[in-house]
């Protein structure tokens, strides 16, 4: 059990332990403004799967509606953002087994709920009154046993079986593995899949693919730089996988494909803004692509093809961000290539998960890569990053300077419970990702209204939360800064300029176009 003082904090803190575990976390709060703080962990509970059980406390009916303090109407305050509210009866002293059972198989029914699919959050609200002391003497009740649960699984029809041979069998494929939720589900199945058809993977960095075999790192900087392929290199069917991309070039290429796509979608969530799916199974790549083992795909010349754009593009970005002055992506180069094996990176919306997706590309497989993309907000990373870290041994979160001040609070917890995380603060004082937005051309009010530079003291927070503190401002010093076992809570600045991000950001783009159409030119 874990106790954080700020609820809104508690409730990412309770995010990272179930993206971290897969399994149902228990939030308790009490009553009011309390439970309102649990919102926006709750809709990224929903909008990324993930089995959350929110039990508020509250008035007991006849205190409400008449001003009595501490209190809201909560029975159904989540709205569409819970798969489903119960309202449990107000426990007394005199409450029969009756009531107690019924109270018992609805908290369980709340469980399976939350893990079924699609996962995510159930409500339940518990009224409560005075005295609100429990009597910890008091002999437990016999409830009833839970019930046996039967689980089924997908298995292919045979008029499935066959419409999937047609589509696959001996074509030129393209896998696009997109985002999970405990960064490695379905990852090894997508990979031995790939192998056997000869297929390329366009791997998400939050899809637990990259380092495998056939698994290409650069699709986001390849369509950045061109938005059609040459027809050598058109696929004849795409299997996606996976939640919304990280990249929103691949989407927009994804959104123009004549290609069939076919998506496997165990949460039923049709959550495809490229509109580009034609055929939906609702399963996992684990569950369906073993069943699919006896069929063949394409030569391995049209995976080497893929293969050399992927390394070309690869080694223009490396190059192109080895300068001795640190820059935003080649922070994100840095962490990749020195994350120990077995390691947990978990990445902050904005810029930093774009740098993680452009330059992330491990020589091994199993380092998990994690971040709250259901809701694409920065509320309460540091907090959902030390739940994550409860569950890992190495763990890393690399943020920008908005979002770790937007959740200073979170960070009671590492001292609290003594967990290891090192936090890599991107410091360009202020919010980059604006800089290579049309609002960026508006120089009047730029910066006061989307630059907001707060300029933060960060040694003196560090030492608030009795955190180590190191300032690095070179390559080396910032992989030797990774490759150190986390111990502790641990804040690592990088100060980079965000004056410079968009010319950074086009000068990559022009390169990666140059070297990509030297090899189109070829085909």
């Amino acid at each position: 059990m874990y106790l954080d003082v700020d609820e809104r904090s508690a409730a990412f803190f309770g995010l990272g332990l179930a993206k971290a575990s897969s399994q149902p976390v228990l939030l308790v709060c009490t009553s009011g403004t309390a439970a309102a703080n649990y919102y926006p962990a709750i809709w990224e509970a929903n909008s990324s799967n993930l089995p959350l059980v929110v039990l508020t406390t509250d008035r007991p009916p006849e205190l409400q509606a008449i001003g009595t303090p501490q209190t809201l109407d909560q029975p159904k305050m989540y709205s569409s953002a819970v798969k489903v509210s119960y309202q449990l009866p107000a426990p007394s002293a005199a409450a029969t087994d009756q009531e107690l059972a019924y109270t018992t198989y609805v908290a369980r029914k709340a469980v399976s709920i939350a893990l079924a699919h699609p996962r995510g959050p159930v409500h339940l609200n518990l009224p409560l009154r005075k005295p609100l002391m429990p009597d910890l003497k008091q002999v437990p009740v016999t409830t009833p046993s839970q019930p046996t649960q039967i689980q089924l699984t997908a298995s292919l029809p045979a008029e499935a079986q066959a419409q999937l041979t047609n589509l696959f069998a001996g074509k030129k494929g393209l896998i696009v593995a997109g985002p999970v939720t405990d960064g490695q589900q379905n990852a090894a199945a997508i990979a031995a899949f790939a192998e056997q058809m000869n297929w390329p993977i366009l791997a998400d960095p939050l899809s637990g693919v990259r380092g495998f075999t056939n698994a290409l790192t650069t699709g986001d900087s390849l369509f950045k730089a061109v938005s059609q392929l040459p027809q050598t290199l058109q696929p004849e069917v795409i299997l996606r996988t996976g939640a919304t991309l990280v990249s929103a070039p691949l989407t927009n290429w994804l959104a123009q494909k004549s290609a069939p796509v076919v998506y496997l979608d165990a949460d039923r969530g049709w959550r495809d803004h490229s509109l580009s799916t034609t055929t939906v199974i609702a399963a996992s790549a684990e569950q369906i692509l073993p069943q699919l083992s006896e069929l063949t795909g394409a030569t391995l010349a049209w995976l080497a093809q893929w293969q050399r754009l992927d390394q070309t593009v690869a080694k223009t970005l490396r190059e192109n961000t080895q300068q001795a002055e640190l820059t935003e992506p080649a922070v994100a180069r840095v962490i990749g290539d020195n994350l120990p094996a077995e390691s947990t990176l978990f990445v902050s919306n904005s810029m930093p998960i774009r740098d993680i997706d452009e330059q992330f590309r491990p020589q091994i497989s199993g380092i998990k890569v994690l971040c709250n993309r259901g809701a694409d907000g920065i509320d309460g990373v540091n907090s959902t990053a030390l739940g994550v870290s409860a569950h890992s041994r190495a763990n890393y979160l690399y943020i920008g300077d908005l979002a770790f001040f937007h959740d200073l609070t979170g960070l009671m917890m590492a001292r609290q419970y003594a967990l290891n995380l090192t936090i890599i603060v991107q410091n360009n004082n202020g919010g980059g990702i604006f800089s290579i937005l049309p609002q960026y051309q508006e120089k009047t009010q730029f910066e006061k209204v989307f630059g907001t530079p707060l300029d933060l003291n960060l040694p003196a927070l560090a030492q608030f939360y009795a955190a180590k503190y190191v300032q690095v401002t070179d390559a080396k010093q910032l992989a030797a800064e990774i490759q150190r076992q986390p111990q502790g809570l641990t804040i690592v600045e990088v100060p980079v300029k965000r004056a410079i991000v968009p010319d950074e950001q086009n000068r990559l783009k022009a390169q990666v176009a140059k070297q990509v159409e030297k090899i189109f030119d070829e085909n």
